[in-house]
């Protein structure tokens, strides 16, 4: 995968693995990063199996080793004996320092890894091919079905573990009395879709979780499993479309 043009490359260096064309079930390589700042981590693979399956982590610490967060990528390779990219992007947290990511493949399986390359990166929104490469989220859809929520004017998002996720604090008076803090339907019809539409794309891209049970009285407030909480809370760091008040709650 590589960013298009309108993507400002920051920083770009490049690694090469331990030995071209080593063979392994298994690739990893440790470097420093800055907090804050958002890297683009890829690996050229090849294997001799047809849709070979391989996972790339990125296991983020801080200077005392501490694990802070990951990010996991699966992918299933084209193949047989076909060069291809496995990446993902992600963005360093807090206090991070260092992070070692990891490309295996499932046990018994050998694969050929070729060039690792990391660079900084400055995501674009208006590079649409970011979106449509699922590296960007663009909004957030709580399908609620069969839960009996209500729509109500300031619906909140809670974790099994209590934390507040969304409430849509600090909404403008007029913007809440016009479109509100989120959108209601029982299907993602085109034009609910432009909920999570940003302004000068034709692309989306929705996170999707699901709503456990509804809390609340009346019934407005849903809640959603700590690693859909997480997911959402990773995925901010790179678009915070949370503070766009994209959400759209699907209900009966």
């Amino acid at each position: 995968m590589k960013l298009s043009k309108t993507a400002a490359i920051l920083v770009v260096f490049w690694l090469l693995a331990a030995a071209s064309g080593a063979q392994a079930a298994e690739f990893s390589r440790t470097f420093l990063l800055e907090a804050g700042a958002r890297y683009e981590v890829s690996v050229r693979i090849k294997t001799a199996l047809q849709d070979a399956p391989t996972l790339a982590a990125v296991y983020i610490q801080n200077e005392h080793g501490q694990y802070l967060r990951s990010t996991q990528l699966s992918r299933s390779l084209a193949g047989p004996n076909e060069w291809q990219h496995i990446s993902t992007i992600v963005t360093a947290p807090p206090g991070a320092t260092h992070a070692t990511v990891v490309f295996s493949a499932p046990e018994g399986v050998e694969m050929e890894w070729d060039e690792f390359n990391i660079r900084r990166v400055q995501l674009d929104l208006a590079d649409e091919v970011l979106i449509e490469q699922g590296l960007v989220y663009t909004g957030l859809i709580v399908d609620a079905r069969g839960l009996g929520l209500q729509r109500g004017m300031s619906p909140r998002i809670y974790s099994e573990s209590g934390q507040l996720v969304y409430a849509g604090v600090a909404v403008a008076y007029e913007f809440l009395q016009e479109a509100g803090i989120a959108s209601y339907g029982q299907d993602l019809t085109p034009e609910l879709l432009k909920r999570i539409q940003p302004k000068g794309t034709v692309k989306v891209s929705p996170l999707v979780v699901r709503a456990l049970e509804v809390t609340g009285s009346p019934e407005t407030n849903v809640v959603i499993s700590d690693d859909d909480a997480q997911a959402i809370l990773d995925a901010l760091d790179v678009y915070d479309f949370l503070a766009q008040y994209s959400v759209v709650f699907l209900v009966d």
